[in-house]
């Protein structure tokens, strides 16, 4: 069991250490957003791509870890293997410790993830509305029969269908 639960504690330590990054690169892709650098912002989403591989990777192991436990049931879970352990020993404290550093860190990155699309969502809507004029002209235009052409469908870029 001693086995398991230092396998345990190292897959959770690496998942908060990649947990960490997520934060760091979402952070960069806010500065970017806000900063219109859309090439600092694509290189930014570009390397998100191995940290969310990397994480889930080590939920794979993070499971097996724990399916390995002869204590626990078919599909066991951290919380009920912190319940098999004594509340005093060193290895339930410091799993509790990364339980909870995690789940912090996780939580926050959920967080500000939504709170980052909701600012490129509200960027989008701006942007929107500042090229409405573009959209439809002033004046007719004529064309060389002397006739108003009919007025141009949107561009799908404009309305995000692209």
């Amino acid at each position: 069991m001693d086995a398991h639960v230092s396998q345990l504690a190292a897959v959770l330590e690496e998942e908060i250490s990649v947990g960490e990054a997520l934060e760091r690169n979402l952070a960069a892709q806010k500065k970017a957003l806000i900063g219109w650098d859309v090439a600092g912002l694509l290189e930014q989403i570009a390397a998100r791509e191995p940290w969310l591989r990397a994480l889930g990777a080590l939920e794979i192991k993070r499971k097996e870890i724990l399916q390995g436990t002869e204590l626990l049931s078919n599909s066991p879970t951290l919380r009920q293997l912190l319940a098999t352990l004594p509340k005093d020993a060193p290895e339930a404290q410091r799993l509790r410790r990364l339980r909870e550093r995690g789940g912090e860190i996780f939580r926050r990155l959920d967080v500000d993830e939504h709170a980052l699309h909701g600012l490129m969502e509200n960027l989008s809507a701006h942007i929107q509305e500042a090229l409405q004029p573009l959209l439809s002209s002033a004046a007719p235009l004529y064309s060389e029969t002397g006739t108003a052409e009919p007025t141009r469908p949107p561009s799908a870029l404009i309305h995000s269908k692209a």
